[in-house]
Order: structure tokens, then C-alpha cells, then sequence
């Protein structure tokens, strides 16, 4: 049996990806860009490769021999040569967390919708089987709280009453996992949520609440905001933090969807988000003096 590529292993997503596949049995070659394999522990039988997923050559090498893929999108304007070289390598299968704003966003400059967009259609063009895994809002994404959690108490949000549908990103994993295995996901697009809507301030006071500590949430202005999410995500543009904080102040008054595609495409109920902070939650607490 050939191995599987899990391109982005050090990813959130894609180190749970790993941790499925390896449990079930696969042979896994794990892509990894060179400052992410500095220290990196691989398993007992996986294979490490560092590259990166937005350079045709890096995917050119890391596709060869393996049958199917779980990847991250490239940059647009890098995804026809990757899906090509897949192509190239005869790669069967590409499953792909892309998201839900491909579908969501309206057409026009959204660099986050565009980017899954354009990688979404690359990997259509390049007649690969896929399965693309559209999250709405992950969980994880509040860790950009850590710091200031940590460091006095406090998350500071444009708009403390903006509504969220967090999904665990092991639950969007074992989705990926399932797709990687079976054919009964091929061609298919899952729009995957958690299970419950909450406001920013509902999740400030679930990890509260489990942390047994107060923590207050902070009203900023939206220059601030920007700022901040900039800081939180090295390499996030202003457009695309713009994109964020305009989706944060839509999402006020707009309620998002809860989809119940996750459990039709696993059987399994999608886990709240109180589960997501026991999982992560050291990492919100203060380091011991």
C-alpha cells in the first residue's frame, strides 16, 4: 500500500489528519516546510519531507509514490502547477480543507475566499478524485486570545456579541481521515460546523469557566482590531483582516448556519465547544511562576 501524503503536518488540522492515519494503519509521508521540521518528532514509519505546498517542485517530489493527499490550499496563483504535478504523479485522491466562505462570500476581492476558490477549481481542472472540507469558523481560532488571556484577563474583540458556529478541528480531521480511506467521499464539498451557535463573549465565558478564573470581555475600536488580528496571524494581510473584521461585524445580527453535513458524512454528533477548551486548555493558562 502506498503512502499518503499529509502535506502541512504540523498544522492543527493536518497533525490530527496524521494521527488518525497512522492509527488506522497508513504508511504517511509528511510534508513539512524546513522551519517546521527543525525538531520535529515523526512517528515510528512516517516519512518526512520538507518543501513547500505553494512550489510545484517541493510537490512535485513530495507527490511521488503516494496514491492520495490531504492538503492545505496553495496561493492561488500557485494552485494550477501543484494540482498538475499531482496530476503529473498520478495522485488518485486530494482531500482539501478549503472553506466555507467559497460558497458563503460573494464573488469579488475576498483573498480567502478567492485563494480556496482558485484551488478548489485547480484541482477539478486537474481531473483529480477530491473531497474539499469547507469549515465555517474553527474553534482554534481562539487561541489568538492566548497572549492577552495569559497576560491580564482580558479578549479584546470588535464585537463581543458576533455569533460563531466553532467546529473542533479534529472533527473536521476525521472527516478527512474517512475521505482519504473510502470512496463513498469522493466529488463531494462538506459544509462542516460545530454543533451550536455561541457569541465571542459565550466562548470568552465557556474557557472562563473551565479555567475557573474571570476573564473579561473587551470592546475595541475596529483600527485596533485590525491590528490585532494582524499580530495574531503572522502574514495575514490587512485585506484579509479586513475581510475577517467585516464577516465578525456582519455576524452580529446575522445568525450562521449550523450544518448537520458532518454528522450525515460520519455519523457521528460534531462536539461542542466546551470540549474544544478542556482539549486546549493549557494553553490558556498562566505559566507557573
Amino acid at each position: 500500500m502506498s503512502r499518503v501524503l499529509v502535506a502541512g503536518a504540523s498544522g492543527r488540522v493536518g497533525h490530527h489528519v496524521a494521527r488518525r492515519l497512522r492509527a488506522q494503519g497508513r504508511a504517511l509521508r509528511l510534508l513539512l516546510r524546513p522551519e517546521e521540521a527543525r525538531g520535529f518528532c515523526p512517528e515510528d514509519g512516517d516519512e518526512v519531507v520538507t518543501g513547500d505546498f505553494n512550489s510545484p517542485d517541493s510537490m512535485a517530489e513530495a507527490f511521488t509514490g503516494v496514491d492520495a493527499a490531504f492538503m492545505y490550499a496553495p496561493d492561488a496563483d500557485a494552485s494550477p502547477a501543484v494540482f498538475g504535478a499531482a496530476r503529473a504523479c498520478a495522485v488518485q485522491r486530494i482531500v482539501m480543507l478549503s472553506s466555507a466562505s467559497v460558497v458563503k462570500a460573494p464573488p469579488g476581492p475576498n483573498p480567502i475566499a478567492e485563494r480556496h476558490r482558485a484551488a478548489e477549481a485547480a484541482v477539478k481542472a486537474a481531473g483529480l478524485g477530491f473531497t474539499f472540507i469547507r469549515p465555517d469558523t474553527m474553534a482554534s481560532n481562539s487561541l489568538q486570545w492566548v497572549q492577552s488571556i495569559r497576560a491580564d484577563g482580558c479578549v479584546y474583540t470588535a464585537c463581543p456579541d458576533s455569533m460563531r458556529n466553532p467546529v473542533h478541528e479534529d472533527d473536521v480531521a476525521l472527516l478527512a481521515a474517512l475521505a482519504l480511506q473510502s470512496d463513498a467521499h469522493a466529488g463531494r464539498a462538506y459544509f462542516v460546523t460545530g454543533p451550536q451557535v455561541l457569541r465571542i463573549r459565550d466562548q470568552v465565558d465557556a474557557i472562563a469557566a473551565q479555567l475557573g478564573e474571570a476573564i473579561t470581555c473587551v470592546r475595541i475600536g475596529e483600527e485596533d482590531a485590525l491590528a490585532r488580528s494582524m499580530l495574531a496571524s503572522p502574514g495575514l494581510s490587512r485585506a484579509a483582516a479586513q475581510r475577517l473584521l467585516d464577516y465578525l461585524k456582519k455576524s452580529v445580527t446575522v445568525k450562521p448556519d449550523v450544518s448537520d453535513e458532518f454528522g450525515e458524512a460520519t455519523g457521528y454528533v460534531p462536539r461542542p465547544f466546551s470540549d474544544w477548551v478542556c482539549d486546549h486548555l493549557d494553553a490558556f493558562r498562566r505559566p507557573a511562576n
